[in-house]
C-alpha cells in the first residue's frame, strides 16, 4: 500500500477493480470475477471479489441530476463521490469506475 495525501492506497483492491471491469482490455466494462481470482492468487480471492462488488454497488448508487448534468459531468460527479467514499482507491481505479458509470448511463 502507498500513502496518498489523504489516505492509504489499496493497490490490490484498486487493481482488482480495474481487472474486474476490463479497463484497458475491453471495449466496454465487464464483470470479470475470474480476473480478480487470478490476480489474488490466494484463498482470499472470494473476499476480494466481494470488496470489488461493494465498490461497484456504491458506484451504481451515485445519484446524478441528469436534467442539469451532461454525461461527462455525471461521470465527474460519480468519480468525486467515489473518491470521497473510497479514498483507498488509486486514480486509475477511479478512472475505471468513471468509465463504467458513463458507459452505463450513455
Amino acid at each position: 500500500m502507498r500513502m496518498r495525501e489523504d489516505a492509504v492506497e489499496d493497490q490490490l483492491l484498486s487493481q482488482a477493480v480495474i481487472v474486474f471491469l476490463g479497463k484497458g482490455r475491453s471495449a466496454f466494462p465487464r464483470s470479470d470475477e475470474q480476473a480478480v481470482v487470478l490476480l489474488a492468487e490466494s484463498a482470499h480471492a472470494e473476499g476480494l471479489v466481494g470488496r470489488v462488488r461493494t465498490v461497484i454497488s456504491d458506484l451504481m448508487a451515485v445519484e446524478v441530476d441528469w436534467s442539469t448534468h451532461t454525461l461527462s459531468e455525471g461521470g465527474d460527479e460519480a468519480e468525486r463521490v467515489m473518491r470521497a467514499s473510497h479514498p483507498e482507491l488509486t486514480a486509475d481505479a477511479l478512472a475505471a469506475l468513471r468509465w463504467m458509470f458513463t458507459y452505463n448511463w450513455r
